[in-house]
């Protein structure tokens, strides 16, 4: 029986079942028409009068936040005007102005961390609000200064870890003679077992009819995320952690890479058993997910979103895949999870007045609650919603969204919060990172030279990436 199956069967059941759907899926559902979206079965709520002001900076999706506004009003009476960025323009700036305006926003979404540090004078400390009671994991709310104030709250977070093809585990653990005595991939749980795993799926690669385990790297121009940055992100993530660095200031900007030596462990193991090593220099990401898709390899790096590339392919079943975390030796990290990532921030204005900043609380609080909201979030925004409600109150299509929940719920792992969008332009990703794992991989590099150049580099890519603050 394959673990997907069994998995969802497994959240259904305990009221787990997460809030995605991607993209790749056919249409958004039809809002059910209980007054919260769609066509109302009661009258519009008597307008209170009350206007409440929300700033999005994503030009595109200007339409749909203008629906659900509307959709608010009818079922509130409260007015909300939503401003976004104009076509081309700054996002951040156009943010910046807009705060200094008449009528500034009550409430407001973005993106990257580093942005507090243009409005950390308007931060509101939401540790009081209802949605942030309902986080599943609280650990992704951004956190600010001294005071370690709750400044901004995750709309929506992405996973990233190894995508497994769970037929080929299935035809693995179904073999007479094999050196593992794992009886499902449930039982690998730590980077020890993960390579006993690894190195005797190698030996049986022909039976398995596989090339390799894992889709070999690509480091074209611009093509190594998976493997260089989003992993250089799990150790940098742990690291935070335990250093309790304010990702919002300047300490961010010296990084230590204490728990490098993990990285190199899973690095080395993934390199070992892959389905090529030659022309990593050629490849793009596009490749490796074909190998994956097409059955040529049993598991590849990914995240959430890429259900896309099997549509393209399309010779895997999507309810054929799941996560497992990236296991790396990692210093007090007993019980590794998968990485997260948030991908939109929710932030109310301080100095708003109190009608504003009460209607902002309410908005926020509905939109994690309310079914109209979970649509929104979920079908349109199409990203996994960290709250209790939401995923108690949809259930996931996306394969993937089924699986980084549960591991996302599970209380006996560490799931590791990555801030992988705060870091990482394209000269310190392709340049620094990228290029220096190739050349280790080619034996050209040692690797402690390797993580002695992140380190000297690292303050000067913080420096360029800050310059927009």
């Amino acid at each position: 029986m394959k673990h997907t199956s069994n998995l969802r069967r497994t959240l259904v059941a305990f009221g787990l079942c997460a809030a995605v759907i991607v993209g790749f899926m056919a249409g958004c559902r039809n809002h059910e028409n209980n007054g919260e979206g769609g066509t109302p079965t009661h009258p519009p709520a008597e307008d209170t009068g009350i206007v409440l002001n929300l700033f999005q900076p994503h030009h595109g999706h200007t339409g749909l936040w203008q629906a659900l506004a509307a959709d608010y009003q009818n079922l509130t009476g409260v007015t909300v005007n939503v401003h976004s960025p104009t076509a081309g323009s700054e996002a951040l700036s156009e943010l910046r102005d807009a705060l200094e305006g008449d009528h500034a926003p009550g409430l407001f979404v973005f993106q990257n961390p580093r942005e507090h540090r243009v409005w950390h004078e308007h931060a509101h400390d939401l540790s009081g609000t209802d949605a942030y009671q309902r986080l599943t994991d609280r650990n992704l709310a951004l956190v600010a200064g001294e005071e370690e104030i709750v400044v901004g709250l995750p709309l929506g977070i992405e996973a990233f870890g190894i995508i497994y093809n769970s037929t080929v585990m299935d035809a693995y653990f179904a073999l007479d003679e094999r050196e593992t005595d794992f009886d499902s991939i449930a039982d690998v749980n730590t980077h020890a077992e993960l390579a006993a795993l690894v190195r005797d799926m190698h030996l049986h690669l022909e039976e398995l009819g596989i090339d390799g385990v894992f889709a070999a790297p690509a480091f074209g121009e611009g093509e190594s995320t998976a493997w260089g940055t989003r992993l250089l992100s799990i150790p940098v993530g742990h690291e935070i952690k335990t250093r309790n660095l304010d990702v919002t200031g300047d300490e961010i900007n010296e990084l230590n890479l204490n728990y490098h030596a993990g990285w190199r462990g899973f690095h080395e193991l993934h390199f070992e058993h892959a389905t090529t090593r030659e022309g990593l220099e050629n490849r793009t990401y596009a490749n490796a997910a074909d190998e994956f898709a097409t059955g040529r390899a049993a598991m590849i790096l990914g995240s959430t979103d890429f259900v896309g590339y099997l549509n393209a392919a399309g010779t895997i079943d999507a309810d054929d895949i799941a996560f497992l975390p990236v296991f790396m030796n990692i210093p007090n990290a007993t019980r590794q999870g998968l990485a997260f990532e948030t991908v939109h921030y929710a932030a109310i204005n301080g100095r708003a007045d109190e009608e504003q900043l009460r209607a902002a609380e309410d908005f926020l609080d509905w939109l994690v609650t309310s079914e109209r909201g979970m649509e929104f979030l979920v079908n349109q925004l199409n990203v996994i919603a960290p709250y209790d409600s939401v995923i108690e109150g949809m259930e996931p299509q996306n394969p993937l969204a089924v699986s980084a929940i549960y591991w996302l719920q599970n209380e006996n792992v560490e799931n590791v919060i990555t801030h992988s969008h705060l870091a990482y332009d394209a000269e310190f990703r392709d340049e620094v990172v990228g290029a220096g794992m190739h050349a280790v991989a080619r034996g050209e590099r040692a690797w402690d030279n390797f993580v002695e150049d992140i380190r000297e580099r690292w303050a000067e890519h913080r420096e360029r990436m800050d310059e927009a603050f």
